[in-house]
């Protein structure tokens, strides 16, 4: 089975050079179409002008009551005489020859037109095509077909001795219009064949210059690697088109430094944070096995690797955790409860533990209603207190507010102590990032609980931030609410 694949769009360099050739090409045949028709009307006004003049100077002739036949013949020679190749046809109203030019013979067939007698009433001007033997335009030509313009006209005159009316035909050749007409147009054809590819050429190298940028963008992005993360394109040396593209490549590529540097970092710290509870199960091991052990003391060994045991589990388990929601799998339960109802009963599991550090739990807000899961939401509060309890002072409150805001629910854990560097603030809730690198792990947790917070969090639709100053530490966290 062949499967088809979807046909590659064209370039964006054959694109432009086709479209713009296109209208460049288009628009210079219009040209060419223009001229043409111009130099063919001009000829054609010529001639008629020509025409016009040729017959009012025929029929004044004609009319001249004074003159005998010989002489108005003669003045009819000599009054078309001044022009190049005119036929005059004279004839009478039965249709015979009263006077014919050399070539007036040519101009009879005209007669016999469907509109020759609207033609001849209105003194309108025709074209008429007639073969045999032509006057050559061109030295050398041998052409037997010659075509004229014609005005036919009708009048009454002293002819032969006696008035009578007649019918006059005036016919001007326009062979060398004609010929010079072709003649221009095949030089004009060639003419735009040869511009027109140098149309292409000159339109494909600009294209091809005008993408220039484009590949200098395109040849440093292909130079950054793994090894370069921290290079950056410079948007001001780019062509303002190329601005915006430079940077959102310069935030895409920050986006994945800090991905790359925070899974270094995250391998770094999984090792230093399981090699800790190995080193301690190891020495507690070997101790255990240096010389002989009463059954108490071996109890305690177990109980103490026990301890490990479970830190290790949670660990794991706590990774499993944001594994899922790096990954889109973390869906929390979809039931309605009480936000303040479970910060109660978190109240009450630390109440042992603040007691003992002499640290007192404040609860401000009423019932506020969401919609999720409680066992996540119980976690994130485990985790944020848990954290207020460790760094407050003893001898004062660590104070939870709950109130609406804005369709929201906002949770607020506040506690005093010392203040937390700004510098740090917007790190907090990475992986086992510490503001006191130096300080002991054992007992203070896998450092990873704020990044759990901020899963959960963020799986309910919500947000999270912390501010912190001289007077407390905050976190605010604020998830869509419900109507009590």
């Amino acid at each position: 089975m062949h499967v088809k694949l979807p046909r590659r769009p064209f370039s964006l360099a054959l694109r432009l050079t086709f479209f713009i050739s296109l209208s460049t090409i288009l628009a210079f045949f219009a040209f060419t179409w223009f001229m043409l028709h111009s130099v063919e009307k001009h000829f054609a006004e010529q001639d008629i002008n020509d025409l016009q003049q040729i017959s009012t100077t025929m029929h004044r002739i004609l009319r001249s009551s004074t003159d005998p036949d010989q002489k108005k013949i003669s003045k009819i020679k000599e009054s078309i005489a001044g022009y190049r190749s005119v036929a005059v046809l004279l004839l009478d109203p039965q249709g015979n020859t009263l006077f014919s030019s050399a070539q007036g013979a040519a101009l009879r067939p005209a007669m016999n037109t469907a509109d020759f007698s609207e033609h001849c009433r209105t003194q309108d001007v025709f074209h008429w095509t007639v073969e045999g033997p032509a006057t050559p335009v061109h030295a050398g030509s041998d052409m037997n077909m010659q075509t004229y313009r014609i005005i036919a006209s009708s009048g009454t005159a002293t002819l032969q001795g006696k008035t009578q009316n007649y019918v006059m035909l005036i016919g001007l050749s326009i062979n060398f219009h004609l010929h010079y007409l072709e003649a221009l147009k095949k030089n004009l054809l060639m003419i735009a064949a040869a511009i027109s590819l140098l149309i292409i050429l000159v339109i494909r190298i600009a294209v091809r210059q005008g993408h220039l940028p484009l590949r200098n963008v395109s040849n440093a992005i292909k130079n950054i690697t793994s090894e370069n993360l921290d290079a950056r394109l410079e948007p001001s040396l780019v062509p303002v088109e190329l601005e915006q593209l430079v940077i959102s490549f310069n935030h895409m590529i920050e986006k994945i430094e800090d991905v790359f540097t925070r899974q270094a970092n995250f391998s770094a710290d999984i090792a230093h944070e399981i090699r800790t509870p190995i080193t301690n199960l190891v020495t507690q091991t070997e101790i255990a096995l240096s010389q002989n052990r009463s059954q108490k003391e071996l109890e305690d060994v177990l109980y103490s690797s026990l301890e490990e045991y479970n830190r290790m589990t949670r660990m794991v388990s706590d990774m499993l955790f944001l594994a899922q929601a790096d990954n889109n799998q973390l869906i929390p339960d979809r039931v309605m409860f009480d936000l303040s109802a479970e910060v109660l009963k978190v109240f009450e599991f630390f109440e042992a533990w603040a007691e003992e550090r002499n640290i007192t739990l404040k609860f401000n807000g009423m019932p506020c209603l969401i919609e999720g899961d409680p066992q996540m939401f119980r976690r994130a509060m485990n985790n944020l207190l848990s954290n207020a309890l460790r760094y407050t002072p003893a001898g004062k409150t660590v104070t939870v507010s709950l109130r609406n805001q804005d369709n929201n629910v906002e949770l607020m854990i506040e506690n005093p102590g010392t203040p937390i560097p700004q510098e740090h603030l917007a790190k907090l809730f990475d992986r086992f990032y510490r503001v006191d690198p130096s300080r002991q792990r054992k007992g203070e947790g896998s450092g990873i609980g704020l990044a759990i917070v901020k899963s959960i969090v963020t799986a309910h639709h919500g947000k999270i931030r912390v501010e912190s100053d001289a007077i407390s530490t905050r976190f605010i966290l604020s998830v869509p609410g419900k109507a009590a």
